[in-house]
């Protein structure tokens, strides 16, 4: 059975085209996250900053910023906490696959 080159070429995949994170990056960017949540007190911070410290790849720490953004939210608004956010975000750039580095809004939709 013959497979389209298409098809063999999504399912070849290589490892070796995606970033690998170092682990100086990750913890680079992990400290980072928690100097940010340091700064605030409550139960919610709390509970990210550990989620934060024991994440131990990259790609857990990209999706951990969703959490950082509901609990700066709660204190300085939803526009507030992304503002404190983006240097956070901008640390991933490069760092991550493609298909999850950071975008603007206006690569949100754009066909490539």
């Amino acid at each position: 059975m013959a497979f389209p080159n298409s098809l063999l070429r999504f399912l070849s995949f290589s490892a070796s085209r995606q970033p690998v994170a170092s682990e100086r990056t990750v913890q680079r960017i992990r400290e980072s996250m928690l100097a940010l949540l340091q700064s605030h007190q409550g139960e919610r911070f709390h509970r990210v900053a550990q989620r934060v410290r024991y994440a131990d790849e990259l790609e857990s720490l990209w999706y951990l910023r969703q959490d950082m953004l509901a609990a700066l939210s709660d204190v300085h608004g939803e526009r507030g906490a992304r503002q404190q956010m983006a240097a956070v975000t901008r640390m991933f750039r490069g760092a991550l696959p493609q298909s999850m580095a950071p975008r603007t809004h206006g690569q949100r939709y754009a066909r490539g």
